[in-house]
């Protein structure tokens, strides 16, 4: 039994993933548990980004509605207890270590890793606090994710790229086919994935499990107003407090899935109440303007498919910019490197303390970019060089959940 949080968020942190990964413990003991989580009323998201986007719209909206909400999202950004929130207030630290002890005597006898136990913590909060709709992220991938022991009532699918292929598999429909392991018997699903090869994948599991599949248009024009955008979608026109491009997608999916819910009196919803809640989602260390003056941008693009979908949101930003970059070791960095290279006026690779954070030195390598491990310095010499311009941050999300703590305590 822990006494602090502190210790025992250390304790849980240490179970970390081996080499397997497979649901068949975690499902055994959500059965041996008399599976709780299947009375909770659950919308799933998987996919390889925009996922807590997405969740966070839905969420956003569903409040605004009058519903009491949960959120299960990872990794955390701030604290812990940012993975659990109702109404988007997180779990208190007292409430976060009781459940905590609670999952102990479960930890060596289903080998249970940290994502496990906050899975489990996760169930027993909402139904605890007896939430009337939940919004689960997935973890990885998505059949073989811990997440995948509830029932998604709706399942999204946002997009389709390049990630985690040693768990996933090499091609986008070995990935795809991961991703849609969460359409179950009885589920709805939407997507935004494009390419024949993902969306026919999507398109046969959805059929195979007898269930109705929407795509959504992924190609919808917005316009750039100051730091907000706008589009028209459904008849609604829809603002958004944010200029990163790939938010209209990700909001226009949430409210694809809405009016759904609205259509099939699972919901009561105005086009008012929809509209306030899509402008009053705000997702932190996506395209997160820290500061005006100096300019300074955060954004947790951790993959190929990421950093892509952001440099289209950079040609409306003052000039220099000078792009700041670190990720993990299993990730694409070069694919990733090149394009924020070609994007940027200079490039600062650093490195960040995870067991999972690639070195500086390898990152850079072949690039003409500045090499500066610490990060305190490399922002530093980012702020001299972005002078009158933008300073953006990018990568990792753990380096983002770092950099923001360390910039927002300044």
């Amino acid at each position: 039994m822990f006494y602090d949080i502190e210790s025992a968020l250390s304790a849980i942190s240490k179970r970390t993933s081996s080499n397997t990964f497979a649901l068949k413990q975690f499902s055994q003991l959500m059965e041996d548990l008399g599976n709780p989580q299947y009375q909770l009323n659950c919308l799933h998201i998987a996919g390889t980004n925009g996922k807590g986007s997405t969740a966070n719209y839905l969420r956003s909206v569903l409040e605004t509605a009058g519903y009491k909400t949960g959120l299960f999202t990872s990794p955390h950004l701030m604290v812990h207890n940012d993975r659990f929130r109702i109404n988007n207030v997180f779990i208190s630290d007292e409430d976060l270590l009781m459940y905590i002890n609670r999952t102990i005597p479960y930890w060596d006898k289903y080998s249970l890793t940290m994502f496990e136990i906050d899975m489990l913590m996760a169930i027993w909060y909402f139904l605890d606090q007896q939430v009337e709709w939940v919004v689960f992220e997935v973890g990885l991938g998505g059949r073989l994710d811990a997440t995948n022991v509830i029932f998604g009532r709706v399942c999204v699918i946002t997009n389709i790229g390049f990630d985690h292929m040693e768990f996933l598999g090499d091609t986008l429909g070995k990935i795809a086919f991961e991703k849609a392991g969460i359409i179950k018997p009885g589920s709805v699903v939407f997507t935004g994935v494009e390419g024949d090869e993902p969306l026919s994948v999507i398109s046969q599991v959805s059929r195979d499990r007898g269930c109705p599949l929407t795509v959504i248009e992924t190609n919808i024009a917005s316009t750039l107003v100051g730091w907000k955008q706008s589009y028209e979608y459904k008849g609604l026109t829809v603002e958004l407090k944010s200029v990163a491009k790939y938010q209209v997608k990700n909001s226009a999916l949430a409210i694809e899935v809405l009016l759904f819910m609205r259509d099939r009196a699972w919901i009561s919803l105005s086009d008012e109440q929809l509209l306030k809640g899509i402008w009053d989602a705000n997702w932190l260390g996506r395209f997160e303007v820290l500061s005006e003056h100096p300019l300074i941008i955060i954004d947790g693009a951790h993959n190929e498919h990421g950093i892509k979908a952001l440099t289209q949101s950079l040609s409306s930003l003052p000039r220099p910019l000078i792009t700041i970059f670190s990720a993990l070791k299993d990730k694409e960095t070069d694919k990733m490197l090149s394009m924020l290279v070609d994007v940027s006026d200079d490039v600062i690779v650093c490195e960040f303390d995870f067991y999972r954070a690639q070195k500086a030195e390898i990152l850079g390598k072949g690039f003409n970019v500045t090499v500066i491990p610490e990060f305190p310095l490399a922002y530093q010499e980012g702020l001299l060089r972005s002078r009158g311009g933008t300073l953006l941050i990018t990568g990792s999300l753990y380096f983002i959940s770092v950099v923001r703590a360390c910039i927002m305590n300044r």
